[in-house]
């Protein structure tokens, strides 16, 4: 489905992105950099923050294919996504910025101590391992559907390997 000038275009924007975030990722000192770039961005910045952590393959073909077979009762559970940032942004972060803390694991050694941290900590790591497993599969199939006819094969265990690949590698130098 893809030709070649499809995958150079993506290939160079893909290269593009990962060359800002590396380029921009070297002014990261302090975990207050990483988390908050410094408490520099404007608040369009923060709002596309969070709406692009929010969106995944998950959402682009999981959250399309559940709205198309069971109907608009989908919009529920993005209509309280919605009431759950609203809460974040008008209860939870003032208190962060009152206490100058940049996660929720953090919040949580101060309040209840070091074991509520860690076990947050735990289970958020399972809970996003099973996510991640079902995005990058979702990401491999999908490219292996639009690169059926180009010679590109690599099965959805190389697809796999490879989207996290290039997703900790733009994680790692500052995406």
């Amino acid at each position: 489905m893809l030709t070649g000038l499809d995958i150079f275009i993506f290939g160079g924007f893909l290269l593009c992105i990962m060359g800002v975030g590396i380029y921009i990722g070297q002014k990261e000192n302090t975990s207050e950099d990483y988390f908050l770039a410094g408490r520099s961005i404007p608040w369009y910045g923060v709002a596309g923050s969070i709406f692009g952590t929010n969106i995944s393959a998950n959402h682009l073909v999981g959250m399309l294919g559940i709205g198309f077979s069971i109907g608009f009762a989908q919009a529920h559970f993005e209509l309280g996504a919605a009431a759950g940032l609203l809460l974040l942004a008008y209860v939870f972060l003032p208190v962060y910025y009152k206490l100058r803390i940049f996660t929720l694991s953090e919040y949580l050694e101060k309040r209840f101590g070091p074991a509520s941290s860690l076990m947050y900590t735990i289970t958020s790591f399972i809970l996003i391992l099973v996510q991640m497993i079902a995005a990058f599969y979702i990401g491999s199939r999908t490219l292996n559907i639009l690169l059926a006819n180009t010679g590109i094969q690599f099965g959805y265990i190389g697809g796999i390997f490879g989207l996290i690949a290039i997703s900790c590698t733009y994680t790692i130098f500052g995406g």
